[in-house]
C-alpha cells in the first residue's frame, strides 16, 4: 500500500526551511518500509484532496501567505470535507492562520477559510520570538520549538499543546496550536517534526492505524538521540 503526501505551496510557504517537516515524515515512513509518494503542489496545480493521506503546509512571509490565501480559498469545501473525514493535516508557522475565520494585519481584515472558529490578530505589543516548551497529552516527553510570529490567536478552544514555558496562542491562554480530528496546527518552527521525533512517530503511527497498517516501533535513531541531548542540556537543567 502506498502512502501519499501532498506538500502544499512548497515554494511559497518555506520561510524557515520548514520542508524539513516533510523530510521527517518521509524518514519515519521509510523506516516502516512502506511505499511512499510526495507531491509538491502550488499555484496552478490541480489538487485532488481525496487522493492524499496527509497534507503539509509550512510557514511563509506575510506577502506569500496572502498569495496562498487567495489561491487556497477555491479548495475550502474540499479541505473542510477531508478534515472532517479524518485525513491528516499538518500546518506549521503562520500557515495555521489560513484555517481560521480571518487574519487582521495593518488595520485590514482578510477573510480566511473559516474551517475553524479562531482568528488571527496582529500583536499590538511586539513580535513574538523565542524558544518554547510544550506538553502534548498523548506523549510523556515535552515538545520543543521556536516561534517567530506577528499575530496572536483568539477564540481558539481546541489547543494542540499545553504551555510549559515560552509563548501560548495569546497572553491569557495556557495552550498553543489547534488539534481537531487529525488536523495539527502550530506556530512552532524548528522544524517541529525534525526536533520532536516522538511527535512525528505519534502522527505516523496514527496515520498507519487509519489505514490498517501495522506500525513498527523504532526508537534508536539519530533524531531521537539529538532530541534527548537537547532536553538534557536545555530543559532538564532549567535553561
Amino acid at each position: 500500500m502506498e502512502i501519499k503526501i501532498a506538500h502544499l505551496y512548497y515554494d511559497l510557504l518555506n520561510l524557515y526551511g520548514e520542508q524539513g517537516n516533510v523530510t521527517a515524515l518521509v524518514n519515519a515512513l521509510n523506516k516502516q518500509k512502506l511505499s511512499l509518494k510526495v507531491d509538491l503542489l502550488t499555484i496552478g496545480d490541480k489538487i485532488d484532496f481525496q487522493e492524499y493521506d496527509l497534507f503539509y503546509l509550512g510557514c511563509g512571509s506575510e506577502e506569500n501567505l496572502f498569495i496562498v490565501l487567495d489561491d487556497i480559498k477555491k479548495y475550502k469545501k474540499q479541505i473542510k470535507e477531508v478534515i472532517n473525514k479524518g485525513k491528516f493535516f499538518i500546518s506549521t508557522g503562520n500557515s495555521r492562520e489560513l484555517f481560521g475565520k480571518y487574519i487582521e494585519l495593518n488595520n485590514q481584515r482578510y477573510k480566511a477559510l473559516s474551517i475553524f472558529d479562531y482568528y488571527a490578530l496582529q500583536n499590538i505589543y511586539t513580535r513574538i520570538v523565542g524558544e518554547s516548551f510544550m506538553e502534548f497529552e498523548q506523549l510523556s516527553k515535552p515538545i520543543i520549538g521556536f516561534q517567530n510570529r506577528e499575530c496572536i490567536i483568539q477564540n481558539g478552544n481546541k489547543g494542540l499543546f499545553k504551555l510549559i514555558k515560552g509563548y501560548a496562542d495569546n497572553y491569557s491562554a495556557s495552550y498553543e496550536g489547534h488539534h481537531e480530528n487529525n488536523f495539527f496546527g502550530s506556530y512552532l518552527l524548528g522544524p517541529l517534526l525534525i526536533r520532536n521525533p516522538h511527535f512525528t512517530d505519534y502522527i505516523v503511527k496514527n496515520l498507519l492505524k487509519s489505514k490498517d497498517i501495522k506500525y513498527n516501533n523504532i526508537k534508536d535513531t539519530y533524531e531521537h538521540r539529538a532530541y534527548e541531548e537537547y532536553i538534557k542540556n536545555f530543559y532538564e537543567n532549567g535553561s
